[in-house]
């Protein structure tokens, strides 16, 4: 499979780009940055995987860059740019833009002009629909009316965006009775470094949150497998842990 990834030079996106260069079936792994990725990811037996793409503006996709990625046979993105709180930005303003216009310009674009190509007819071998992994945050709230005692504006501004982009795969082409563009939403908690094998058990058994492998390997799997149903779009903090913590984090926040 051959993924675009948006975000690699970020907390999350670093550990996604790791995992795709190491994961068996993924070939190619096309990079979406403003400034150029560390040498050290094109070394090793793995870095031709690696396809770095400079783009400075997420608000435009010129039209030699979709060509390009539609030729190639990208099949899905995983969209990590951008943090879970206003805090992180100047303004709200810019973190309007940068969590909601950006990844709905970028999905506009695919869905038109990528994920087209990946038809059964003309492309039998490659995964059909495209996928658009979207790094939402739990909590995140599409009603704009809600009120909110915690965190208003950066759930809010999170649903939104879920919302234009469930939007986007909603207006995608209908190809043999299926869309050709689905987005999921992955709702995590805190992000946690892990490493720690007891204190990263406990974390996440107490509090909403989900160390960043395990985050990587969800959005990975989702990109290739979805989630097997179409109507399901959202998958939240404790389906991201997985299956293994079916037993285990009965908690309900």
């Amino acid at each position: 499979m051959k993924l675009l990834l948006a975000g690699s030079t970020g907390y999350i996106g670093t550990e996604i780009l790791k995992q795709c260069i190491a994961h068996n079936y993924i070939q190619r792994i096309y990079c979406l940055t403003r400034k150029p990725l560390d040498q050290h990811w094109f070394k090793g037996k793995n870095g031709d995987k690696v396809i770095e793409i400079l783009h400075e503006n997420y608000e435009e996709y010129p039209e030699m860059l979709l060509r390009r990625l539609r030729e190639e046979g990208v099949e899905g993105c995983i969209w990590a740019l951008g943090g879970n709180s206003i805090a992180q930005y100047k303004n709200i303003d810019e973190a309007r833009r940068v969590s909601i216009n950006y990844p709905i310009q970028c999905a506009e674009a695919l869905a038109r002009d990528v994920a087209t190509g990946l038809s059964p007819q003309a492309m039998p071998k490659k995964k059909f629909p495209f996928r658009f992994i979207f790094m939402s945050a739990w909590g995140a709230e599409q009603d704009q009316f809600r009120s909110l005692w915690l965190w208003s504006d950066s759930r809010k501004i999170k649903g939104t965006a879920e919302k234009g982009l469930f939007d986007i795969a909603d207006a995608s082409q209908e190809i043999q009775g299926h869309k050709c563009f689905q987005v999921i939403a992955l709702r995590p908690g805190q992000v946690i470094a892990g490493g720690d094998a007891i204190g990263t058990l406990l974390w996440e058994a107490t509090v909403p949150s989900i160390a960043v492998d395990r985050l990587g390997q969800t959005a990975i799997r989702q990109a290739l497998m979805g989630t097997g149903d179409e109507k399901k779009r959202i998958i939240e903090n404790k389906e991201c842990l997985g299956e293994d913590w079916a037993q285990v984090n009965t908690f309900t926040f």
